[in-house]
């Protein structure tokens, strides 16, 4: 085998180069799907996450739903929280109509599987409820989870408004967490008519589904408040329920068992027990007739998918259905029931005096009931019904939907027989085979049918009988009546109605009676009437026909006796005429003249003149007058009317004058127009060149204006003087549907106008400014703004003066938008501000009582010091304090939820030295509670602090405060300190207060004046002088249990007296009673000044028991260092103290007041001087106790005596003025009344019986006495 050369000669081609690959051309393809991914993530972005983007998503919703879904308008986005305005969700069951919808979340909460909605704020609601066939009952959920957890930390909604039922419901506002186990909601508040209600439920999420649940209720029924509370336990398939509600003659349980998922509906409870007392029908609905009820019913399962059971009510208060009472006053019976029947006996009733016997069934496809009728009162059942009783038998039988009822009354004068039944679809109607009423001889009978479907067509016939009307209801007049009527036509638009009435002889009111009427409508036209009435000489006259081109009405009356009619009319009327013509464009060619005329309804008028003649050529006369003269209707009254229009159809003119009173104030109105009618059917178009309305409030036209009047409203630009401003009314169009467009503006209108119309609790000189635009349509739009021009409000100040409220600012805007009212509010004074916007649910229609409203309310008083005027001088004030508040709930009586803040607040009082400074406010209000969380002032080194709460849900407020003083520094004055320790509570409930604690002072120096001005006695009076006012304490219903505690360190002075004290007393008080007190207050040390003289008092002890102000005595007090011990002893009672002088060693009086007021004994030699020197010490020592400036002022006795140098000093009287510098020194000064002889004394007391005397004067000498007594 030889091996091949394959190296390439130097002659052989190069290979050729690799073939290039082929294109791909569809790679583009494979980056399509990432393409798309990215645009629809682009999409998505821009739709959630950007402002424009989510607004046009929330507005495309309509169109992607099929209309199920509309947002009007978007704010924010998915990602950061959004707002979506009148947002309307249609579908099978209802229609929701919601203002606005707020949401508040974290979407990063969802890494974590949760979702959590921090805040969730729905707007109005609105929702109609459609009638839908009934679902059949579906079995229990085999879960309850959710995918992830939830949080929803507040759901609040301003109201929801359920139509047909029209409930309202206010103020929602709750919570909601699932936390993968267990749902828990809680419902804080849900207002309604009839109170607030709050709710707590916790529910498992696996089978059997545990529950516990709680509901409470506070409100009133009837204006009685009442409290309802209903508890919940066991789990979803066997749910037990028990509840009460309690009142003031208010009382209400039930409790019972429910199986939820029963199969049968009638096996869904094990047993229900349920009494209630004192329920008002007409408080839970006002179109119901008032009542007092008591019910108790019970049922519970019985054999074969039964239920069996029995009712029982009472009535209290039963009364006839005219003063809006419910007659029935028993209802009492036995029922069972299951999917076939209910079956009702033992059943019966009293009702209006009488009895009803009740007994049958009722079946789905057939009723039998039958009731026995003894002694019905019909004057008990109506007020205006006959004085009779009836007894008889009324029975329902056959189908449900068309019973045949035949009914057999009788009573004394009175007997009724009725055959009633229904015709079954395709063409249901009601067939009226046999009425008749008898009332003594004479009879009603009435017999025909009513179709229920379609255009409802009717015929009837009925007749007249020797009627006697009086016989049916009191005040009708007397008569014997005989007459035959038929009746024949359609009800559903357009009406259509011919009737015939033919009277044999009759008498009315003992008049003869006699005549026919023959009459055909159609629609809006009245195709032909032919009557001829007469009573007596009155006569009444119609012939022809009203509606259409040439028909033609002629009419005469001429009744010179309108009181046969009956009671309620008299006078004379008489006139004729001839209407032609159409409604639109009437043709009237008439004379009517009326004198001493009376109507029922309090309508009267002593004389009336009325005269026309207009016709159908624009050329033709147009004539019209009236004049009135003394009429009265209700509460209007108007001395003279006078109307008149002359000229021709096309131009006439209009004139109007009266003089007329409403509500008691004079008015005069004076009105001249001028125009036309354009064409025969068309509007009045003119100009209205004078309007001048004479009285307070008055009003003025300032200058002609168009108008046009007819199916349009149009009033040109025109300006009046009104209210001491003037009125500029640019625009006012009303279209034939009603709808109503208006601008304008007004300037300096006075409030002080509309005094005689309005009264204001202030005095105000107040002017106002206006502008509006506003489109009252189907979907009104417009704004009306009212803002402050000039003037101020005068508020009551200190001793009487008026303070100006200082406005500077005061602005309300209204803005309509849709089916909502929205409202801003802004003022601003010198003492305050106030801003609140808010809006409620309006459609056009009338704004009452329980219309929903949601604002919120921001209010601050930059600086309390302001306030100080109001407060008067002695009063200091200082702080800041403001309001947040959120109002929902009826406009009646609207619910608040905010805080209120206080800051560095001050209340200082300076007659008394009270001083509460660095202070601060947090309250909150909840619903109609106010809770004070926090009140603190500081004081001194001290604080007090004071938290509770207000409710102000009852009739009555009820609050609770419990404060605590920790070192309060009360007040701190140089002559007045109390520093305090403890805890008071003071609560309010059903209108009483009462006051209890223990408060200690923890240090006390209380000073009184020395002396003060002189003042009358209490029971003195001064004619001219107003008395004092009475406190607000005396008549206030207060109780007190108050413990005081004086402490170790309480110090007072005044009145003579400087003493330690010590103690504590229990101060007590009823309503109705003088206060008392039950303790004692001791002195530890002290000094007590009397007859010119220091006592140290040895032993004081005060007792309370009684009379907080006749305390008992027991007081004993010593002159100091005084040989024998000399003082007083004070003992018995504050109203009759018993006051003995006293002393260490037996004594007569004399020698002990010689003693306690000289400091020696009398003198036996000059008992005169001794006398008259001791009374002089009294008196002057009485008069320093009371000024307090000396501790020594009076006057004292010389003895003659032999000085050193050998000069006698005669015995004379010596003016003494000294105070006592420590307890051992005595600063003095001596004057002799004789010698004139003067000398400054200091003494100072080295034992109780030897003391150093140095005197300086006229004589200088030192003196040392000791004194050794034998006695």
């Amino acid at each position: 085998m030889s091996e091949t050369d394959t190296s390439p000669t130097p002659d052989t081609a190069p290979p050729p180069p690799p073939a290039k690959p082929k294109r791909r051309r569809w790679r583009w393809l494979l980056w399509l799907p990432l393409l798309l991914v990215a645009l629809l993530l682009a999409a998505s972005a821009w739709l959630t996450g950007s402002r424009a983007g989510f607004a046009w998503l929330m507005q495309s919703l309509g169109g992607l739903s099929g209309n199920a879904v509309s947002v009007k308008q978007a704010e924010g986005t998915l990602w950061d929280g959004f707002k979506l305005s009148e947002v309307r969700v249609r579908s099978a069951g209802s229609d929701v109509d919601i203002e606005s919808v707020q949401l508040d979340w974290r979407p990063g909460a969802l890494w974590q599987r949760q979702l959590w909605v921090r805040q969730l704020a729905v707007g109005h609601v609105k929702v109609a409820v459609k009638p839908t066939p009934a679902a059949p009952p579906s079995g229990a959920p085999e879960s309850l989870a959710l995918p992830l957890g939830i949080r929803l930390d507040r759901l609040s909604v301003a109201s929801v408004t359920l139509e047909p039922a029209k409930l309202r419901l206010y103020g929602l506002e709750a919570g909601y967490v699932y936390d993968g186990r267990r749902h828990d909601l809680k419902l804080k508040r849900l207002g309604s008519p009839w109170g607030e209600a709050a709710a707590a439920l916790q529910l498992a999420d696996a089978k059997p589904f545990a529950l516990q649940g709680k509901l409470s209720a506070d409100g009133e029924l009837d204006k009685i408040p009442y409290q309802a509370r209903l508890a919940l336990g066991g789990d979803l398939l066997h749910l037990s329920f028990d509840g009460e509600l309690s009142g003031k003659d208010l009382v209400a349980d039930v409790k019972g068992g429910l199986l939820p998922f029963a199969s049968n509906p009638f096996n869904s409870f094990t047993r229900l027990d349920a009494r209630m007392a004192g329920i008002n029908p007409q408080a839970i609905l006002p179109e119901w007739p008032r009542a007092k009820l008591s019910l108790a019913v019970f049922a519970e399962p019985d054999a074969g998918q039964r239920v069996k059971g029995g009712l029982t009510l009472l009535n209290e208060q039963a009364g006839p259905l005219s003063e809006q009472r419910l007659p029935l006053s028993l209802l009492a019976g036995e029922f069972r029931a299951d999917d076939k029947a209910l079956e009702l006996f033992n059943t019966h009733a009293r009702i209006a005096g009488g009895e009803i016997g009740l007994a049958g069934q009722v079946r789905p496809d057939r009723l039998k009931l039958a009731l026995d009728i003894s002694k019905l009162g019909l004057r008990q059942l109506h007020a205006d019904a006959p004085d009779d009783s009836l007894d008889g038998r009324v029975t329902l039988d056959g189908p449900l939907s068309g019973p045949n009822i035949l009914a057999q009354l009788k009573g004394k004068t009175l007997q009724a027989k009725a055959n009633v039944g229904f015709a079954p679809a395709p063409h249901p109607a009601l067939l009226i085979r046999q009425a008749e009423l008898t009332a003594g001889v004479g009879s009603l009978a009435l017999s025909g049918q009513l179709g229920l479907d379609g255009k409802q067509l009717f015929d009837f016939n009925g007749k007249l009988n020797r009627a006697d009307p009086s016989k049916l209801k009191p005040g009708l007049p007397s008569g014997d009546l005989n007459a035959s009527l038929q009746a024949k036509g359609q009800l559903v638009s357009p009406l259509n109605v011919a009737a015939k009435l033919q009277f044999a002889p009759s008498k009315l009111s003992g008049a003869p009676l006699s005549g026919a009427a023959d009459l055909q409508l159609q629609g809006e036209r009245l195709k032909s009437l032919s009557a001829d009435l007469r009573l007596a000489q009155n006569r009444l006259q119609a012939n022809g026909a009203y509606g259409a081109a040439g028909d033609k009405l002629k009419l005469l009356i001429d009744a010179p006796n309108l009181g046969l009619i009956g009671p309620g009319f008299s006078g004379v009327v008489k006139g004729q005429g001839e209407l032609a013509g159409t409604p639109k464009a009437p043709l009237i060619s008439a004379n009517l003249q009326a004198d001493r005329l009376k109507l029922p309804g309090n309508i009267a008028v002593q004389s009336m003149q009325f005269s026309g003649n207009v016709k159908a050529d624009q050329n033709s006369p147009f004539q019209l007058k009236l004049d009135v003269a003394a009429l009265q209707a209700g509460g209007f009254r108007a001395e003279q009317l006078r109307a008149s229009a002359n000229g021709t159809r096309a131009r006439h003119a209009l004139q109007l004058d009266g003089r007329f009173r409403l509500a008691d104030h004079p008015y005069a109105l004076q009105l001249a127009a001028s125009g036309g009618l354009r064409g025969e059917a068309g509007p009045w178009a003119g100009t209205l060149s004078k309007l001048e309305l004479s009285g307070r409030p008055g009003l003025s036209l300032l200058a002609p204006v168009a108008l046009e009047l007819g199916e349009q409203i149009k009033v040109g630009n025109a300006r009046l003087a009104a209210l001491g401003g003037s009125i500029t009314l640019a625009e006012l169009n009303r279209g034939a549907n009603g709808a109503l467009s208006t601008r304008g503006s007004a300037r300096g209108l006075r409030l002080a106008e509309l005094g005689p119309l309005l009264s204001l609790p202030v005095k105000q000189d107040l002017s106002f400014d206006s502008d509006w635009n506003l489109n009252l349509a189907a979907n009104a739009k417009g704004q009306f703004v009212l803002r402050r021009a000039g003037g101020d409000v005068q508020l009551p100040g200190d001793k009487g003066k008026d303070v100006a409220l200082g406005l500077k600012t005061a602005v309300a805007t209204l803005t309509l938008d849709g089916g909502r009212a929205l409202f801003d509010l802004n003022l601003d004074s010198r003492y305050a501000q106030l801003q609140g916007k808010g809006s409620v649910p309006w459609n056009g229609g009338a704004i009452d009582a329980k219309t929903p409203l949601n604002a919120t309310v921001s209010a601050s008083v930059p600086s309390l010091a302001t306030l100080a005027s109001f407060a008067g001088p002695s009063l200091e004030l200082g702080g800041q304090i403001g309001a947040n508040l959120a109002l929902t709930g009826a406009l009646s009586l609207p619910m608040a939820q905010g805080t209120i803040r206080g800051d560095k607040l001050l209340l200082a009082d300076r007659r008394t030295g009270i001083r509460l400074g660095d202070g601060s406010l947090l309250a909150r209000l909840d619903g109609r509670k106010l809770v004070l969380e926090r009140l603190r002032f500081a004081g001194g080194e001290g604080e007090v602090a004071a938290s509770g709460a207000l409710d102000l849900s009852g009739d009555t407020p009820d609050a609770r405060v419990a404060v605590e003083l920790r070192k309060f520094g009360v007040f701190d004055r140089p002559n007045r300190r109390l520093v305090v320790s403890g805890r008071t509570e003071l609560a309010m409930v059903a209108g009483k207060l009462s006051l209890t604690g223990h408060i200690r002072a923890d240090q006390g120096r209380i000073g009184l004046p020395k002396f003060g001005a002189p003042s009358l006695s209490d029971d003195v009076m001064v004619k001219g002088r107003p008395g004092p006012e009475p406190s607000a304490f005396a008549s206030m219903p207060l109780t007190v249990a108050l413990d005081l505690d004086l402490g170790d360190h309480f110090r007072f002075s005044g009145q003579g007296l400087n003493v330690d004290l010590t103690g504590s007393v229990r101060v007590s008080a009823n309503p109705g009673e003088a206060p008392g007190a039950k303790g004692q207050v001791r002195v530890v040390k002290g000094r007590y000044k009397a007859y010119g003289q220091d006592l140290d008092i040895e032993y004081g002890a005060i007792t309370f028991n009684g009379p907080l102000d006749n305390p008992l005595l027991n007081v004993r007090a010593k002159r100091r260092l005084s040989p024998v011990g000399a003082g007083v002893e004070v003992s018995g009672s504050v109203s009759v103290p018993k006051v003995r002088l006293i002393a260490d060693e037996p004594m007569s009086e004399k020698d002990k007041l010689a003693w306690l007021v000289l400091g020696r004994a009398a003198s036996g030699e000059r008992d005169d001087n001794d006398l008259a020197a001791s009374a002089g010490m009294m008196l002057a020592g009485s008069l320093n106790d009371q000024i307090g400036l000396f501790d020594d002022l009076g006057v004292s006795s010389r003895k003659e005596k032999t000085l050193a140098n050998g000069t006698v000093s005669p015995a004379e009287q010596v003016v003494t003025v000294g105070r006592q510098l420590t307890r051992e020194l005595y600063l003095g000064y001596e004057y002799g009344v004789t010698s004139a002889n003067q000398a400054v004394k200091l003494a100072y007391q080295l034992s109780k019986g030897w003391s150093m005397v140095l005197r300086a004067g006229t004589d200088a000498s030192v003196e040392s006495r000791y004194t050794l007594r034998f006695d």
